[in-house]
């Protein structure tokens, strides 16, 4: 009887653990906002970086030791020009609470901007998990689209720096 108590205990320990890192998390820290404009006949391009920074949440879903996946809403505030990102990364962990992470970006301009307000980035990245609930990420995102008479000549690329606090 005690073997069976154990065991229960042993196993009933070893799935907490496991789905330990699924939950709700808030997250905000530094971006860095690089919008390019191609000049076309004029010759080359322009671009200029504004650092800013960010505030959301995601929620962290545990597929498996190895591999989660994270939706999340990150509203930034950039000199003039504040925008949602809404990412969903496949992270992959490895060592002791590091994770690289990749996965599709939408960036959407909250600006009166007539057109092309929707972009699709990929984002790509890594992250530390410091104990159970904090958490620190870097990613960078190209965008890849944009929608709009002027999409094709304008893109907006994303890096981001930050901390969260996951709620378990």
């Amino acid at each position: 009887m005690k073997k069976i108590v154990l065991t229960s205990l042993v196993a009933s320990l070893f799935i907490l653990s496991a789905y330990g890192q699924e939950g709700f998390a808030a997250k905000a820290g530094l971006n860095n906002i690089t919008a390019r404009v191609d000049l076309g006949a004029f010759g080359g391009t322009v671009s200029d970086g504004e650092l800013g920074f960010f505030v959301g949440g995601g929620y962290n879903f545990e597929v498996d030791d190895t591999w989660d996946i994270e939706p999340s809403a990150l509203l930034s505030f950039v000199d003039d020009l504040t925008s949602l990102y809404i990412p969903v990364m496949a992270k992959y962990k490895f060592g002791e609470g590091f994770n690289v992470q990749a996965g599709p970006q939408l960036n959407i301009l909250l600006e009166d901007v007539p057109d092309g307000a929707v972009g699709i980035d990929i984002a790509f990245g890594g992250g530390y998990q410091i104990d159970d609930n904090w958490f620190v990420e870097a990613r960078f995102g190209i965008e890849v689209a944009r929608g709009g008479d002027f999409g094709d000549i304008t893109s907006y690329n994303t890096l981001t720096l930050g901390a969260g606090y996951r709620f378990l």
